[in-house]
């Protein structure tokens, strides 16, 4: 018998012994969008997103000015304000991995958006 959960597949064998194994899943909806993408500097921008959906995950929002919010549930939508004070080319990257307990999380990117700061 098996059960099918969003991030997991738990299978019972006729022992009575389970096997749970965690597989990373990103699912469809994982994705970064931003608004406004252009404008003067200061640029206040609002991020919105999808975290992976995996429950023990780790999800970074790199701003790509130096400052990151790592505060985003892995498993709801978010959605974040960052003001760009100064003109430039940004690239805002979404990154997600599961959680390294006692090592780093090994993060891949989900989304990424560019940003243009006149």
């Amino acid at each position: 018998m098996t059960w099918r959960l969003p991030a997991f597949a738990i299978s019972a064998i006729t022992l009575g012994v389970i096997d749970m194994t965690a597989t990373t899943q990103l699912n469809a909806t994982s994705a970064l969008a931003a608004s406004p993408i252009s404008g003067a500097a200061p640029l206040e921008v609002t991020f919105t997103g999808m975290g992976p959906g995996m429950p023990e995950g780790v999800v970074v929002l790199d701003f790509g000015d130096g400052r990151t919010d790592d505060t985003i549930s892995p498993i709801r939508g978010f959605r974040r304000t960052h003001l760009y004070r100064a003109a430039g080319s940004y690239t805002a990257v979404l990154k997600s991995g599961a959680y390294g307990g006692q090592r780093p999380a090994v993060l891949g990117e989900i989304g990424r958006v560019s940003i243009i700061v006149d």
